[in-house]
């Protein structure tokens, strides 16, 4: 199973901010997800650096949803 070894984060400013996450594995499997939040994007940013991409470092890429239930942000959502 493929295993995340780098999350970060990348913003873009085309007009306006956005925000990506591009996750890494060690199989050169990539994957990139929008984070966006308008108003808030460095707020995200700072989230996703300091909490969210040391909590994935070590998953197993295929496990979504145990990823989703133990990182902070699925706590947050529920």
């Amino acid at each position: 199973m493929p295993k995340i070894v780098s999350a970060r984060v990348i913003l873009t400013a085309p007009g306006r901010n956005f925000t990506r996450l591009k996750i890494e594995c060690d199989d050169g499997t990539t994957g990139v997800g929008d984070a966006t939040l308008n108003g808030r994007e460095l707020a995200v940013a700072a989230y996703l650096s300091d909490h969210v991409v040391p909590c994935l470092i070590g998953r197993d890429a295929h496990r979504i949803e145990d990823i989703w239930q133990r990182a902070p942000i699925g706590a947050a959502a529920r």
